[in-house]
């Protein structure tokens, strides 16, 4: 008997953020009409961009596509339509998407194969209004798309010699876009004509942010900008960003980052983003503090 045959194809999820909540706040049916005409729109997404629903689970969707870009393009449009939907927009619902394009078997109506492992772990990654995929998927869509990805982590995976990396793809409106690193390392600078600039300190080292270096990376890896070796530190751990003159601190790590402000309060941020005040410190794995060995000092000049 042959093998069955393998098929490239990029796989979808797509699930309803914070349906747990939804269910305890509204109750069963409320809830679940809602759910459901959230993934009705993301279905009728799927079918205008040349997919195949595979099939529902719960709350979420399972999707095929022949084409990266055509699995990108219904992402974009299910993050679109559930935001402007008037039944959804009362209750401020949103969709975590995550893809990955690769080898498939098709049987029985239903797709296997690691591809399909790799997809499900990328929507485990996002969080609602996010759209994740891999590196390896990136590699493969037109530079429009491509162009709006940002490195967010690298992640191991049982079988693979080598951790994947997983980058965010943003959609939007322009002046809603995150400020975002292309393939070749390069940022997307404010054209603002105003000089914003933003000093951080690290052991006796300094870094200067402004329009012409707008963005910083620290973590682990030998690959940021800021390498701070410590167990509590993410391999990529987080990122400022310049964006229309304000400084926002991008969190993408397992334990947080902490950021000190003047007033002492002490937030975290995890897989989150906030726009750094005038000055203070920044804690990654840990709370902040001036003798910490994962805190980086900043101003803004």
């Amino acid at each position: 008997m042959a093998p069955p045959e393998q098929h490239l194809k990029t796989i979808l999820f797509a699930d309803v953020a914070g349906s747990t909540r939804l269910y305890d706040r509204l109750g069963d049916q409320r809830a679940l009409a809602l759910i459901t005409h959230c993934l009705d729109l993301m279905i009728a997404r799927t079918q205008a961009c040349k997919g195949t629903l595979v099939k529902t689970i719960g709350d979420e969707v399972m999707c095929l596509f022949g084409l990266p870009d055509q699995a990108v393009s219904a992402a974009v449009g299910m993050h679109e339509d559930v935001s402007a939907d008037s039944q959804l927009l009362p209750h401020h619902m949103q969709v975590r998407i995550g893809l990955h394009h690769g080898p498939v078997i098709s049987e029985c109506g239903d797709v296997y194969g690691d591809a399909v492992n790799i997809a499900a772990r990328m929507v485990a990654q996002a969080k609602g209004g996010q759209i994740i995929t891999t590196g390896v998927t990136l590699g493969m869509l037109s530079s429009d798309f491509r162009d709006t990805a940002r490195l967010v982590d690298q992640a191991r995976v049982k079988g693979k010699s080598l951790p994947i990396e997983i980058y965010e793809l943003a959609w939007g409106q322009p002046g809603e876009l995150t400020m975002i690193t292309s393939l070749s390392g390069n940022m997307a600078g404010s054209k603002s004509g105003s000089e914003v600039m933003l000093t951080l300190h690290f052991q006796g080292k300094h870094w200067t942010l402004s329009h012409q270096q707008p963005a910083v990376s620290m973590g682990r890896d030998a690959a940021n900008e800021i390498v701070i070796n410590d167990p509590r530190v993410s391999r990529m751990h987080a990122r400022i960003e310049l964006r229309k003159d304000r400084f926002i601190l991008v969190d993408q790590s397992t334990n947080g980052t902490y950021l000190m402000a003047a007033d002492g309060q002490c937030p975290l941020v995890r897989r989150d983003e906030i726009v750094l005040p005038a000055s203070g410190i920044i804690g990654l794995g840990e709370k902040a503090a001036p003798d910490s060995p994962v805190s980086i000092r900043f101003e803004r000049l």
